[in-house]
């Protein structure tokens, strides 16, 4: 059983100051059904703005597990339209609407985003309908969106925030798939997205604070024996190259997300064969749904389920 409240390096009461880079892993699966495991979503709270990352299964019950409001969530980054990175999109739209949104809510992703997004619009016309009269009175201006699809590079800037979108190579058909860097003051967090091993997302993680990165792990013998499996472990990140790319980009600190685990590996027995393998400097651990890592002169961990 996890502990409420723990911290990697430093114990210390927790305070979250406007000067602070906070991770929060919402979802941390895969397409799987899984109560603990909702599919992909990450929250950065970069001093008092929220950067929202993909919106997967759960994406609005996790955000209200930690005291979020929807309605203060006004920009999305998709890195890829799987539909585990983006299913619980109408939840965040709508619901935000219901919980009264006052801003237009910036959505930048892949092509096809701007039409995922009208498409979603049309789907809930009858309700858009519903809600505009009496007794909600919903306002127009709530459901209000500005769809911006990226190529990489600079995405994204506000007065101390900048998001980098990172080019990567996710296999599998998929056509345009992102990274993303987001540089807050002095500190900056690399998110992989879907990606097996990319020079490109090495190059744009070399020496960063704290690297998000997703993990597919599988024996040998099932791999060789499953050419499903094959093709599963091709176009996600195994852990021989994720201890590669930790040890090239000297990421600082690693979260293993979007965590595939076939044919009883076992997270222990992943983290021990990547930790073995990685300099002294750098250390990965498991995500979990809740997780949220703050980097302030340490790198803290802990649940912010308050709802336990």
């Amino acid at each position: 059983m996890r502990l409420f409240l723990f911290f990697i390096f430093l114990i210390t009461p927790f305070t979250l100051s406007a000067e602070v880079l906070r991770v929060v892993i919402l979802g941390s699966g895969t397409p799987r059904l899984d109560i603990d495991r909702f599919s992909q979503s990450i929250l950065v709270e970069a001093g008092d703005e929220r950067l929202l990352f993909d919106t997967g299964r759960g994406t609005a019950i996790r955000l209200s597990q930690m005291n979020v409001n929807l309605s203060s969530v006004n920009n999305i980054f998709f890195t890829h339209l799987h539909s585990d990175h983006i299913v619980g999109f109408p939840d965040v739209l709508m619901t935000g609407w219901v919980y009264q949104r006052e801003k237009t809510l910036n959505i930048f992703g892949p092509s096809g985003t701007k039409n995922f997004v009208d498409n979603i619009k049309d789907a809930f016309n009858e309700d858009i309908k519903i809600r505009l009269k009496k007794p909600e009175e919903l306002k127009m201006s709530g459901l209000k969106t500005y769809v911006k699809e990226i190529s990489d590079g600079l995405v994204y800037k506000s007065k101390n925030v900048e998001v980098h979108a990172i080019n990567v190579d996710h296999g599998g058909g998929v056509e345009h798939a992102y990274g993303y860097k987001i540089n807050y003051k002095d500190k900056s967090v690399v998110i992989s997205g879907d990606t097996n091993y990319s020079e490109e997302l090495v190059n744009a993680a070399k020496n960063v604070d704290l690297l998000v990165h997703e993990i597919a792990a599988a024996p040998s013998s099932l791999v060789k024996k499953s050419e499903k499996v094959r093709g599963i472990m091709n176009y996600h990140t195994t852990p021989r190259e994720l201890i590669r790319i930790i040890n090239q980009t000297k990421a600082k600190f690693t979260v293993l997300n979007h965590v595939l685990l076939l044919g009883g590996m076992t997270e222990d027995k992943v983290l021990k064969s990547i930790n073995s393998s990685l300099s002294k400097d750098s250390k990965a651990i498991f995500g979990y749904d809740l997780l949220a890592i703050e980097l302030t002169d340490r790198v803290n961990t802990y649940s912010v389920d308050y709802t336990k």
